[in-house]
């Protein structure tokens, strides 16, 4: 085994082994990107990507965000975030800022959860939110086999008008067709 590949697997053994209490030490952090509305150069949403502070260095999501996948972890970083999503909007509500939406990435990892409804709008509803302010990108790398899932999901999501997107279309498994099922 080359030195590169024994550095690669000690450092993924790192996040694994070190994710719960960087959770817990508030690590991990909401940072906001802006969606500008190209006429009018207005800010008219927000993606709230999931950040790594460590040791004074911001952690590229590219060197955690796999690992946490591979392990499981992925889908308790996505309810983290959309967590500190929610208080956020909370926050920016109660000092009288009218918010934009908001998105939050969910991994397709979560179609596992046969309560994933619940989770999400026991989140939103223990912030008191309008289900406006959020947006969910789903990840577009489903499966086939879970497009069944992800319809049911998309259906209860949109009785609770909780927005919903494709994030990085077009560079997996997607179709049109597929896309006129979602």
């Amino acid at each position: 085994v080359s030195e590169e590949v024994r550095q690669q697997i000690y450092r993924e053994k790192q996040i694994a082994g070190g994710f719960m209490e960087a959770l817990q030490n508030g690590a991990f952090k909401a940072y906001y990107q802006p969606k500008v509305e190209t006429d009018s150069y207005r800010v008219v949403g927000a993606e709230a990507l999931a950040r790594l502070e460590y040791v004074g260095r911001l952690v590229p999501p590219m060197e955690f965000v796999p690992v946490l996948e591979r392990n499981g972890m992925v889908c308790t970083l996505d309810f983290y975030i959309l967590e500190q999503v929610c208080k956020d909007i909370r926050g920016w509500l109660r000092e009288g800022i009218e918010p934009v939406r908001v998105s939050v990435n969910l991994s397709r990892k979560h179609l596992a959860n046969p309560h994933l409804c619940e989770d999400i709008m026991g989140i939103i509803g223990k912030y008191e939110l309008e289900s406006k302010y959020i947006e969910l990108e789903l990840t577009e790398t489903v499966e086939e086999s879970e497009t069944d899932r992800i319809i049911s999901f998309m259906k209860q999501m949109k009785q609770h008008q909780v927005a919903l997107s494709i994030d990085d279309f077009g560079t997996g498994y997607s179709s049109l067709n597929l896309l006129r099922s979602f």
